[in-house]
């Protein structure tokens, strides 16, 4: 599939495989590394790709943003990447957070079959996250205050629901675990056989490394040579930005502020909470927490998580059990949800 309009298949001399593998290898290669990496020409799209998920559109829009503002790639077009660019932020304000429908350029396309639900999106955050790095870095390069507005609050959104979902626990590479539900998968791999504590996966970590970034304004292990590679391109990006431009995502906001991991209030606020396809329910105590979805028509399987006394854990929640591993069996413990009032998010999508 390529990213520009080849969905069946590359031109000659163009770069094959998965689209978002190609995708954050390119902003990796260009905005880490400064590598000159393969063009994805040709050109710039003409629009957000049909065959493309969400992750993937939203990848395309921020490869082609970068290919044609900084990179000044010949036949690109920085008029056309920009809308492109924010096209992708306007159809998450509109379906929700995460949520990019089929057809980007046609309001009403709804959100399949393409344009799936990725709310919270716990296996694929890296993607997400490297986009809209991406997106918000290169805008504040070029002096594009639209864009850059856009990214900033998409920003927020992001660093409200980790601080919802965050948990105060030391690990290799950070001080936080963002223990969140939603579509796709959970954060955390096996450990093995006789482990206690499974590992963070570390093609999600780059989540907890971002919020603790955002949270605190540095990030200790920003320079770890663990985090140079691709899977970690969101928070190399991040890193780069200036103590103003961080201070711009979480400077206190307006609003009821949000309680995050042992009891740590704000920056963020009720008024960064994005718009989300489904009521998001968080249950909050000390260091303890569970979240969970309403309902979630989304991308199997669909989970509900948190941290007991003892651990993280993340189980499937209203999801039909013929399509779920196992037979609808989770592999993680049951869980033991915290006590305390029910905190609810949204609004709800109609």
């Amino acid at each position: 599939m390529h990213p520009h309009g080849h969905p069946h298949g590359q031109p000659s001399g163009q770069p094959s495989g998965q689209p978002n593998k190609i995708l954050l290898e390119y902003l990796y290669d260009v905005l880490v590394s400064h590598q000159q990496p393969p063009s994805l020409g040709p050109g710039t799209p003409s629009s957000l790709s049909l065959h493309y998920t969400p992750n993937q559109k939203f990848l395309q829009a921020a490869a082609a943003y970068t290919e044609a503002c900084i990179v000044k790639a010949p036949g690109t077009d920085p008029v056309q990447a920009t809308k492109l660019a924010q096209l992708a932020f306007q159809a998450q304000q509109k379906y929700g957070h995460h949520c990019i429908p089929h057809d980007p350029s046609n309001p009403d396309s709804g959100l399949g079959p393409t344009g799936a639900i990725e709310t919270l999106t716990p296996s694929h955050a890296q993607l997400w996250h490297a986009a809209g790095a991406a997106l918000l870095y290169c805008a504040l390069q070029v002096g594009d205050d639209a864009t850059a507005a856009m990214a900033q609050k998409w920003w927020r959104a992001e660093a409200a629901l980790c601080h919802l979902t965050a948990w105060q626990n030391s690990w290799n590479l950070g001080s936080y675990e963002v223990i969140a539900p939603g579509a796709r998968g959970g954060s955390y791999q096996s450990g093995g056989a006789g482990a206690t504590t499974p590992a963070p996966a570390a093609q999600n970590s780059t989540r907890d490394l971002d919020y603790e970034l955002l949270l605190n304004g540095t990030l200790p292990s920003a320079k770890s040579p663990k985090i140079q590679n691709q899977y970690y391109t969101a928070t190399l990006i991040l890193a780069k930005l200036t103590h103003d431009q961080i201070a711009v995502l979480n400077r206190p906001g307006q609003g009821e502020k949000l309680v995050g991991p042992n009891g740590q209030q704000g920056p963020w606020t009720s008024e960064d909470v994005p718009l989300l396809p489904s009521q998001l329910f968080v249950v909050r105590n000390g260091n303890q927490h569970a979240a969970w979805f309403e309902s979630l028509d989304a991308l199997q399987p669909q989970f509900q998580a948190g941290v007991n006394s003892q651990s993280a854990w993340y189980t499937f929640y209203n999801s039909p059990p013929g399509d779920l591993p196992n037979g609808g069996q989770s592999v993680w413990p049951a869980p033991q949800q915290p006590g305390g009032s029910i905190q609810k998010f949204g609004p709800q999508q109609v």
